[in-house]
């Protein structure tokens, strides 16, 4: 009944809020409620955000702070609405050690008269116990425990683990993962469908820090553009950005009728014979005898270029 993400790297906040944003966007079940949110920032010190109501969308009035959206190290837990306060419960964290998350119920004790296994994993963290071993040496002295937990520590490492219980459910998805300079944990169940919706969370997660379609300028693609199969194969432009040829084509591109790409994703950018970046984005083209007549079904097309470093 919960969704539980840990991210550690460069602008884990902003990675942690766009992977919550995704599993709501495409999910179904225990989401868009409660969330709790815990982070520390390049200095160390930890910040909080919550909510009863609203998921993401109500944590922040606006774009999240700077000191969240940036921070290295978060851990967030989210569900349905109004959990019994204090939500910090299901986030614990301490400078200098780390942050917690998890899914089902990591802030209730293994066993009764017990304490949250959440904070007990927190204190094994603290202690110098590797990640991986905390979560699961925790977990394996609590059996009882309707728990699974995610650790994100000050060093960032991440670490996943489920108990007996809630690895047991037909309901619940997890990955541990890498990209974009992220590592990222997600501990999921009650929520569909369970195949894949932690995958395209983290992707989502990498995409916030690095999409993978950014831009540092445009390019025009207009009817009339020569195409030819002389390589290299590149795209060049005049001195104001508008595509003069395109050259290094398969052979259809000069029948009579041919469509398709001709300014592919990944082709080089030339101006005056110097590569000056790479296409990041492309148009549906329409060609006769070798010349553009159509982009995207207009006259032309707006392409992004990463910019050669």
């Amino acid at each position: 009944m919960t969704v539980g993400i840990g991210i550690a790297g460069p602008g884990a906040g902003a990675a942690a809020l766009a992977a919550l944003a995704m599993v709501e966007r495409v999910g179904r079940g225990m989401i868009g409620g409660f969330v709790s949110l815990a982070a520390i920032d390049g200095d160390g010190r930890l910040h909080r955000a919550e909510t009863q109501r609203g998921g993401s969308a109500g944590l922040f009035p606006g774009p999240p702070p700077d000191a969240i959206a940036r921070a290295g190290l978060v851990a967030l837990m989210s569900s349905g609405p109004d959990r019994m306060a204090p939500l910090s419960q299901f986030t614990p964290a301490a400078e200098g050690v780390g942050c917690m998350s998890g899914h089902r119920l990591p802030n209730m004790p293994g066993r009764p008269g017990g304490r949250a296994v959440n904070v007990l994993a927190l204190e094994r963290l603290a202690a110098g116990m590797p990640p991986q071993a905390a979560l699961e040496t925790v977990l394996a002295d609590h059996p009882d425990a309707d728990a699974g937990l995610i650790a994100v520590t000050a060093a960032g490492d991440v670490a996943a683990a489920n108990g007996a219980l809630a690895a047991a459910r037909s309901d619940a998805g997890a990955l541990v993962t890498e990209g974009a300079g992220l590592r990222i944990a997600i501990l999921h169940n009650a929520i569909f469908p369970v195949t894949g919706l932690a995958a395209i969370a983290a992707g989502a997660a990498m995409d916030a820090c690095a999409p993978a379609d950014a831009a540092d300028f445009e390019i025009t693609l207009a009817a009339g553009v020569r195409l030819t199969t002389t390589p290299p194969r590149a795209v060049d432009i005049d001195d104001v950005g508008r595509v003069i040829a395109i050259g290094g084509l398969p052979a259809g591109w000069t029948a009579p009728a041919w469509q398709g790409a001709a300014a592919m994703r990944g082709s080089p950018v030339r101006r005056a014979g110097h590569v000056v970046g790479t296409l990041v984005s492309e148009a549906y083209c329409v060609a006769r005898h070798g010349i553009v007549e159509s982009c995207d079904g207009g006259p032309s097309a707006r392409l992004g270029v990463r910019a050669t470093s």
